[in-house]
């Protein structure tokens, strides 16, 4: 089984959560533009002068890894599943690195290279910009 094949059984029926609950989809790069964190609006509807962020994956996923004491059994079966997940993503693609579109309902990449140099990895969704001290734009910063 390939890695990308791996990943969407990894990912199948789990929800990213935050505010709101939205799929993780898996991705290849397939786009006749070079990979660069600032072409990936390539990707969404919104336009190229979009801001982009870039999140480390230990912090984007630092959420969905914790389990609160009083945790129920659903919510055990979904931290395991997501930590088996971070660590196929860490297996599967090498520089790793989440970048966020935009502000608001932000199409949000964790991206890496698979084991052929091809750029791949899962997008979702996140409702609004948690952090705004953590914004740059890709073309002065990546």
């Amino acid at each position: 089984m390939d890695a990308m094949t791996r990943l969407a059984k990894a990912v199948d029926g789990l929800l990213f959560s935050s505010e709101a609950d939205y799929p993780l989809e898996p991705f290849v790069w397939t786009d006749t533009v070079p990979f660069s964190p600032d072409a990936l609006y390539t990707l969404t509807t919104l336009p190229p002068s979009t801001l982009v962020t870039k999140e480390d994956i230990n912090d984007f996923f630092a959420p969905m890894l914790h389990l609160p004491p009083e945790a129920t059994a659903e919510a055990r079966k979904r931290v395991t599943r997501f930590r088996s997940l971070v660590r196929l993503l860490r297996r599967s693609l090498s520089d790793l690195a989440v970048y966020k579109l935009g502000t608001v309902e932000m199409p949000t990449f964790i991206v890496g290279k698979l084991a052929n140099g091809t750029r791949a990895g899962l997008r979702t969704t996140l409702p609004w910009m948690l952090d705004a001290d953590r914004r740059y734009s890709v073309s002065s910063a990546c």
